[in-house]
């Protein structure tokens, strides 16, 4: 029985080896300051304030039903069960 090369598979890994050094040699020969050190100029400093939310934004929904009351908050979170599975004690308000 005569065996015979698979040339497909030698074409493709041709290609995907030829592909892979396009990449690797497209950004140029390294040169000396390629890994030169930038120092940043010395200025005033900037302060910026975020904000910190107190909870989750995903909470959200489930905060306003509990601050409409309970029944409201039990609604919400019996059509939203499937998809946050909140419980009921997590966000009822404490008596």
């Amino acid at each position: 029985m005569k065996t015979y090369p698979n040339h497909l598979a030698r074409a493709i890994v041709a290609l995907a080896a030829a592909l892979s050094a396009g990449v690797a040699l497209g950004n140029g020969p390294v040169t000396a300051n390629d890994n030169a050190v930038v120092v940043a100029q010395a200025g005033r400093a900037t302060t910026t304030r975020v904000a910190i939310a107190p909870f989750p934004a995903y909470q959200a929904g489930v905060r306003a039903a509990a601050a409409q009351g309970p029944d409201a908050l039990r609604r919400y979170i019996w059509r939203t069960r499937m998809i946050y599975n909140f419980y009921y004690a997590d966000f009822a308000p404490r008596a």
